[in-house]
Parts: structure tokens; C-alpha cells; sequence
């Protein structure tokens, strides 16, 4: 049952009016790293900051640092900061590095692996897809984009997602795009399934959780 796959919801969606709705691109620019998700990012023409460009460069301190990496998790990701916090705090009450534990929390969430798949080309498509009906979790329709999928669980599209136009466009975009080892992907079917759980090399390489964890222990 898809019930069981759900571990917890970890925090309730909130409304779209508490979630940053601005250009995905000027949070890359703000943070200097592609967290939008996007191939053509305009982090990659437009390299320097959003606004106007200071006279002298100003040095962050340790603590302005460690916020900057934890912002730049909570926007790849999509989240507001109480859910972001949700998913620390159940971070620290497991066994194990708290650091990789957040991580592999998030990228277990339902609308991740379906943008890991290769099902989306943004997290916030993916997000999107999920809320609309689109996807299904061992053949039934799951529309929680928080939802922790467990190893095993079989991803793919509802009867409605499979005769939507976005299927016809998907199946030629997802041969280009590439799926990670903890994941199995079936292009041909549009279908994929959990095979194991992300490890460290799978989290992105500008991402530094330590510094999440110095951030929320002070």
C-alpha cells in the first residue's frame, strides 16, 4: 500500500504565499552555484550577484557562511525554513551523522526522486507533477510532494499522467538525462524504483551539510 511507504510527511505543505516565488535563477547568483536545477541557468552568462555591484568585497564570517550553505540547501530543495528546520531536528534524534542524514531525508522525498528519475528537469517541476496527479507510487496515485519514498517502492505515471502530452515530450527528453545508482530507471516504460538509499557521493558537491549542522547547533 502507498500508506506504508510513507514515512511521515515530515511537515505540511505550506501555501504558495510563504515559499519564494521569484526567479529560480537569481537565488544561483545570489549563492554563486546552480540551484534551480535549469541546463540553461543564467548563473552561467550572469556570474556576479543580483544587484548593484559593491565597491569593495565584504568578508563573511564563519556564521554568515554557514547560513549561505543552509540557504542554499533549503532553496535547491524547495522548502520553507520550519520545514526545513523539521527535517534537521529529526535529523539529529537518528543514530548516524547528522550532516548525511539530512540529506539523504530530502533526497528521499517524493518530488526529488521523481526529478532524479529524470522524470522532471527541475525540482520544482517535479514538485509540479506530483501535486498535479501525475505520478503514482506502486500504482497508486501519491500527490505529496514531502512523501518519504522507502527502498523498493516502483515510481512512475497514473493512467491520467500517461495520456497527458507531457508524457509524449518526456519520453524523448529523458534518453538524455542520467539517473543516479540508488535509483533504477526503465525509459522505455517511463518507470523506475528505489534500490537503495543515497549515499554521500550521491549528495550534490556544492552542498556542505556539516556547515547546516554548525549552523542549527549554535
Amino acid at each position: 500500500m502507498v500508506a506504508d511507504l510513507v514515512v511521515g510527511r515530515v511537515s505540511k505543505e505550506r501555501g504558495p504565499m510563504a515559499r519564494y516565488t521569484g526567479p529560480k535563477c537569481r537565488k544561483c547568483r545570489r549563492y554563486g552555484v546552480s540551484l534551480c536545477g535549469k541546463v540553461k541557468c543564467a548563473l552561467i552568462k550572469r556570474q556576479q550577484p543580483p544587484g548593484p555591484r559593491s565597491l569593495r568585497r565584504r568578508k563573511i564570517s564563519d556564521r554568515g557562511q554557514q547560513l549561505i550553505e543552509k540557504q542554499k540547501v533549503r532553496f535547491a530543495y524547495g522548502l520553507m525554513e520550519r520545514q526545513f528546520r523539521d527535517y534537521y531536528d529529526r535529523a539529529v534524534r537518528r543514530p548516524g551523522v547528522t550532516g548525511e542524514l539530512l540529506m539523504r531525508s530530502l533526497e528521499e522525498r517524493l518530488d526529488n526522486v521523481v526529478f532524479r528519475l529524470g522524470f522532471a528537469s527541475t525540482r520544482a517541476q517535479a514538485r509540479q507533477l506530483v501535486t498535479h496527479g501525475l505520478v503514482a507510487v506502486n500504482g497508486q496515485k501519491l500527490d505529496v510532494p514531502s512523501a518519504h519514498i522507502k527502498v523498493g517502492a516502483a515510481i512512475g505515471l497514473t493512467d491520467r499522467g500517461k495520456r497527458s502530452e507531457y508524457a509524449k515530450i518526456l519520453r524523448e527528453e529523458i534518453k538524455s538525462r542520467d539517473c543516479p545508482g540508488w535509483l533504477e530507471l526503465d525509459r522505455d516504460a517511463l518507470s523506475g524504483r528505489v534500490a537503495g538509499e543515497p549515499g554521500a557521493g550521491d549528495i550534490e558537491a556544492h552542498f556542505n551539510p556539516n556547515a547546516i549542522v554548525e549552523y542549527y547547533s549554535r
